[in-house]
């Protein structure tokens, strides 16, 4: 598990438009802007891509974000790619969810399998939320 977390730390957790890139522990001033855009405090950093960070198909992974898609359809919604620092590892494909309260973002990586999220609040680093 302390790989898994590892690679986590040195993901690159990147919003394609507008573009901008998520660290874990680091403040994000572009963040910050587009949450004020939008009149949000938080949000989180979501994906259904490989459950249980085991790989798994890119059909099951595509059909598993298309209904993480619709179930987070009435929040701001940028989509992306968390892109690890292992090249071996495929990019997943992910969604900035903004305004979107702590507890429903971990209940919806449960529902997903997922191990960790990331999310935060508006002027505070991004965080690691292990799921397990």
């Amino acid at each position: 598990m302390q790989e898994l977390i590892s690679a986590y730390l040195h993901t690159d957790y990147r919003v394609f438009e507008p573009a901008l890139s998520i660290r874990i522990g680091e403040a994000n001033e572009a963040l910050d802007e587009l949450l004020r855009s939008h009149h949000c405090l938080e949000w989180a950093y979501l994906t259904a891509w490989n459950p249980m960070s085991v790989p798994t198909g890119e059909a099951e992974n595509r059909e598993q974000n298309r209904r993480l898609r619709e179930e987070l359809a009435g929040y701001p919604l940028f989509e992306g790619e968390g892109v690890g620092a292992d090249p071996g590892w495929e990019p997943e494909q992910s969604f900035l969810v903004l305004g979107i309260p702590r507890a429903a973002a971990i209940e919806t990586g449960r529902k997903y399998r997922q191990l960790a999220i990331v999310c935060g609040m508006a002027g505070s680093p991004a965080e690691l939320l292990l799921l397990e």
